[in-house]
């Protein structure tokens, strides 16, 4: 039986800290980690990513998923290099991985898929598969038609997933058609055109997933988990199913009597934007698809999980209590935070580490070909940044510099017992992010330097603002190690010269020490090609600019930034009728107007017709007092962070805050 925790917390999650039968098995509580891709493997089970989903269990979490997209079909890759079900050689590691969750005691399940026409068949050298000869609008590869020799050897290989993993030590397998995989291919009218028994009506384009089921719950025990994820809500007309077509689809596999746990979010890959809302970002509202887990619980036998920006303990226990759902899935607050549970359990819910819902790490690095790593949680990219140890003894620790550099480093090196001061010259803490969270996309962009700020208030940090560091300053107080996070600066283009078009940055905007008034016409010169650029165009069409063009040098606007937040930028920038020009390099200027030149044609255009000229991308690292400090005392200890070393990544400056934290 599993341990029944709501007794030690408070009313407000009695709920939420619950046992739960999930079938025959009991999860302790209802928070889930759901199954994504880490980017840590090729098709084999390391070390790493074993470690990394044992982490989660040992916070506390209740259910264990794993291994989104892994593949049971030999002739069908997993996405990202997640696991290969198929291959026996991932037997020993998943045996280990399951005995280590359940000595935290939770539950441990494997997501298991065909992904059909999802992919590229470079991937593995063999076409992709799928019920029809329709490619997919995201990939655009033409799969090779199923046969119905073709489709047996598939069901089987679901079924010799689901044996291998109870043969494992496993408690479950979630099968899953969810965002576009095979089994959802062969339900949507639009997109399976068989007219033999595994197409047309609505009895034939069911058979597959049917045939699924029944074979997996035929090859493992009664005690075995046969879980199902799916969407109940597509946000997309392409597959010809609407939210009452996956609800009439859940009714029927429902019916088969097999189906332990039906998971349910949204979102599809037929497009760009349905893909971006498979994994909601800031711009989706919280409890995304909330609606939908509803809704389907209300019709279904089966308990249901939800999942989709679930970002607190209280919106769980919500969830539950409001009959949204019997599970909640808590994924990215428990990558940002693996200890939730566990601290919600204590009380201690202003120490939880909260997901800031930019997705850059996790999702968006996946989505760009490289491993997960949490933009908040540097551990999930270097797990020695885990467990902060206590200092062998303390010193004095002088941090210049307030941002989230400064505030990470500061906030480590107290926990281990150090005597810390931080120095910042502003009014507040939060250094450049005090602008970049008055982006209106970005509502919850925030969440982390406010914890910091609690964080450095309970350990007792002694904060000075308004405060400017000098060398003469910082070495009368003696101390051990000084620590500059004193960030970089934006600025404008150095060609702008005395052009008569006002020019700024973006910070000077978000700042206020700019407006934007009413009926300027707005120029946006972005070099970065990510968020910013965007962001500040529709922040000036919001403000009243009466025309806003967006310019980059790059192929594209928002060149480089990862395919779940593109798509809604483009919407937003789509709405609000801003300009998109790529391929225009900034050239200096002429006659005291900027000047833009083609990449490619040479072509050149005077910009005569901007009032306001916004610019994206250039920052310069403020280092000059690390030489002050040398030339003043060549002995004192004096290390640099973050944006001061050179202008990078809000996860690059959290981590080498935390690095250098642990290493004091």
């Amino acid at each position: 039986m599993a341990t029944d925790h709501s007794a030690n917390v408070g009313r407000d999650f009695k709920t939420l800290f619950s046992p739960f039968r999930i079938g025959r098995r009991d999860v302790k509580n209802r928070i889930v980690s759901t199954a994504h891709a880490s980017g840590f493997d090729s098709g084999l089970l390391n070390e790493r990513h074993v470690n990394y989903l044992v982490r989660k269990a040992a916070g506390g979490a209740g259910l264990i998923m794993t291994f989104g997209s892994a593949s049971v079909y030999k002739y069908s890759s997993a996405s990202y290099g997640s696991i290969s079900l198929w291959n026996s050689d991932n037997e020993p590691l998943l045996t280990d991985l399951a005995d280590r969750v359940h000595a935290h005691g939770g539950l441990i399940m494997s997501q298991a898929t065909h992904m059909g026409r999802r992919g590229d068949s470079a991937i593995s050298g063999r076409p992709l598969q799928a019920p029809s000869a329709i490619s997919e609008g995201i990939h655009r590869e033409t799969p090779h038609v199923l046969r119905i020799e073709d489709i047996s050897p598939i069901i089987d290989a679901f079924a010799d997933a689901a044996a291998r993993l109870e043969r494992c030590g496993w408690d479950g397998i979630e099968i899953t058609s969810f965002s576009g995989h095979l089994i959802e291919q062969f339900w949507s009218p639009t997109i399976n055109k068989r007219t033999d028994r595994y197409g047309g009506d609505f009895d034939g384009r069911m058979r597959f997933s049917e045939e699924v089921i029944e074979a997996v719950a035929e090859a493992v025990s009664d005690d075995f988990i046969i879980g199902f994820r799916m969407t109940g809500d597509p946000v997309t007309d392409d597959l010809g199913l609407d939210q009452d077509d996956m609800l009439d689809i859940a009714e029927r596999l429902d019916s088969l009597g097999h189906i332990d746990l039906f998971h349910i979010s949204g979102g599809n890959a037929a497009t760009y934007a349905a893909q971006s809302a498979v994994v909601p970002g800031d711009t989706f509202a919280r409890g995304t698809y909330n609606h939908a887990s509803h809704r389907m619980k209300k019709h279904l036998s089966a308990p249901v999980l939800v999942a989709g920006r679930i970002l607190d303990p209280q919106q769980a226990e919500d969830a539950l209590v409001n009959d949204d759902c019997d599970l909640v899935g808590m994924t990215r607050a428990i990558i940002a935070d693996p200890d939730l549970p566990q601290k919600t359990i204590d009380g201690d819910l202003s120490h939880i580490r909260p997901c800031n819902a930019c997705t850059e790490g996790c999702i968006g690095r996946l989505y760009s070909g490289m491993p997960i790593i949490c933009t908040v949680n540097p551990a999930v990219g270097d797990d020695s940044l885990d467990h902060i140890k206590p200092a062998d003894h303390s010193r004095r620790i002088l941090i210049v510099g307030g941002g989230p550099a400064g505030m990470e480093a500061a906030r480590v090196a107290a926990e281990r017992g150090h005597d810390v001061t931080l120095l910042e010259r502003g009014d507040q803490l939060g250094g450049q992010m005090t602008a970049a969270v008055s982006a209106p996309e970005r509502p919850h962009y925030g969440r982390h330097i406010e914890w910091l700020k609690r964080e450095l208030e309970r350990l007792d940090v002694d904060v000075r603002l308004k405060t400017e560091a000098t060398s003469e300053a910082l070495i009368n107080p003696d101390p051990d190690t000084v620590v500059l996070a004193t960030g970089s600066y934006p600025d404008i283009h150095a060609e702008t010269g005395d052009v008569t078009t006002r020019c700024v940055t973006d910070i000077a905007i978000l700042e206020n020490d700019v407006s934007i008034k009413q009926g300027e016409r707005v120029i946006v010169y972005d070099r970065e090609g990510k968020f910013r650029g965007a962001s500040i165009a529709n922040v000036a069409a919001n403000a009243g600019a009466s025309q806003v063009e967006l310019v980059t040098p790059l192929w594209s606007v928002c060149e480089d930034l990862d395919a779940m937040q593109k798509p809604e930028l483009y919407r937003l920038l789509g709405e609000n009728q801003v300009i998109l020009s790529p391929n225009q390099q900034l050239a200096g200027q002429r006659d005291g107007y900027l000047l833009l030149k083609d990449v490619w044609s040479g072509n050149e255009r005077r910009v005569d017709e901007a009032d306001l000229a916004i610019f994206v991308g250039y920052q310069t690292a403020e280092d000059a007092l690390y030489e002050q400090l040398k030339q003043a005392d060549p002995h004192l200890d004096v290390q640099m962070i973050g944006d001061t070393i050179a202008p990078r990544r809000l996860s690059d400056a959290i981590a080498e805050g935390v690095r250098i934290g642990s290493n004091l």
